[in-house]
């Protein structure tokens, strides 16, 4: 079962949209091709995959429980793709980048071509999040966010 995770309100001056389509028709058209390309490539990765916009400015992949959303975009910097329990994945591929958090990892692209050069092994990062769910149910992201909390 899917636990919704609140995090604090956003900081005054962060961008909001209405749904998933004012969100992508606000991003730049090189932002927005890799975006949608990067989408179309997850809701087809498991048939279980669905996105959910959340927050008013993200949108999540989730798969049994949260797989990866659409994290910090910067128009010259590109799109980062959180992995939300990173910490969990081998990052055999060396595409994951921790960015000094204990949970997430990411992978930052700013072009289609950029990604197109890695999409095999993102694929596969993919993957390896979708079996984590399937085999670990119990360590939902929910979970591992309040544990994380208990201890520090």
């Amino acid at each position: 079962m899917l636990t919704e995770f609140n995090p604090k309100p956003f900081p005054k001056g962060m961008t909001t949209y209405s749904d998933i389509d004012d969100f992508f028709a606000n991003q730049t058209p090189e932002i927005r091709q890799v975006l949608q390309y990067i989408r179309q490539l997850l809701l087809v990765a498991h048939p279980k995959m669905r996105e959910k916009f959340m927050y008013s400015n993200t949108i999540f992949f989730i798969c049994l429980d949260y797989i990866c959303y659409f994290g910090k975009i910067h128009k010259t910097k590109g799109v980062e793709i959180g992995f939300v329990k990173g910490f969990l994945l081998s990052n055999e591929q060396g595409l994951l980048e921790d960015k000094g958090r204990k949970l997430i990892r990411g992978i930052t692209v700013r072009n289609l071509q950029e990604f197109r050069a890695i999409e095999d092994s993102f694929l596969e990062i993919v993957q390896e999040a979708i079996l984590i769910n399937e085999t670990q149910p119990d360590k939902t992201f929910a979970k591992i966010i309040f544990e994380k909390r208990k201890k520090t």
